[in-house]
């Protein structure tokens, strides 16, 4: 029973991560009030910037992953999918690669709100998430490709990395950077108005609102830049005038 409803559970919030994970740290935001939490401010800006660089690092394992081996394991149709199994690329150093990138971005962009609430939100809940996404994902894998992923999970770790396979993995592969760009477009607007943004955010709870507003002008700015280009790259892309030409995989 409890087998049933964690795969029950992850194909619900596979369904719905696209836009859940983006309202949960809303969400978070509105509720928690950073803090000077760790006795003096450059102790928490040495927190802050570990989790900023956790965040980035957890973008381009993301990258990195679709540009090297980018597979239709996303789902389709809302459910999960895949048409072969992948073993190459990061794939053949860590089975959910982009999960890793998520967890990280996750944690890290928890660490930067520098609300130690928000970390006792986010962490667990994003933990659960994925482990649930995970099992659904595993067993229709193992139910569509049988003793092949068997195999598949006997070389290769669930969640932490190894490089035991990396150079037979990455053999005759190149780094296809564009097409990183065009399906990654949104996570990487996202995160780059997140790391713009909770600084001021952040800087108003604990200085107030006229320092925020001196020191955000330009985070804002640019932020709403990268948001309304994003939003003018997503409008040519689904008008099929932004697509970058790469070859098939």
């Amino acid at each position: 029973m409890l087998r049933s409803w964690n795969i029950a559970i992850g194909n619900f919030f596979f369904r719905r991560r696209n836009f859940l994970f983006p309202c949960i740290f809303l969400l978070t935001a509105c509720t928690v009030q950073p803090k000077i939490f760790l006795g003096s401010a450059t102790l928490d800006l040495l927190w802050l910037g570990c989790g900023a660089f956790e965040a980035i690092v957890g973008q381009a394992v993301r990258f990195i992953t679709i540009g090297f081996q980018y597979i239709h394991r996303g789902g389709k149709n809302g459910k999960v999918y895949a048409n072969r199994l992948v073993s190459g690329g990061i794939y053949g150093v860590v089975r959910n690669p982009m999960y890793l990138g998520n967890a990280l971005i996750a944690v890290g962009m928890a660490k930067y709100m520098g609300a130690p609430r928000a970390m006792l939100i986010v962490v667990p809940l994003f933990l659960f998430i994925y482990q649930a996404i995970i099992f659904a994902e595993e067993e229709y894998l193992r139910n569509k490709f049988g003793n092949e992923y068997e195999e598949y999970c006997a070389r290769v770790n669930r969640f932490v990395p190894s490089l035991r396979n990396a150079r037979q993995s990455f053999t005759g592969m190149r780094l296809d950077w564009k097409m990183s760009v065009q399906k990654d477009l949104g996570t990487i607007t996202g995160l780059t108005m997140g790391l713009l943004l909770i600084p001021v955010w952040r800087t108003y709870f604990i200085a107030g609102w006229d320092s925020a507003k001196t020191a955000g002008m330009t985070s804002f700015a640019v932020a709403c830049t990268a948001g309304l280009l994003y939003g003018l790259l997503l409008y040519l892309k689904r008008r099929k005038r932004f697509i970058f030409r790469s070859p098939a995989v």
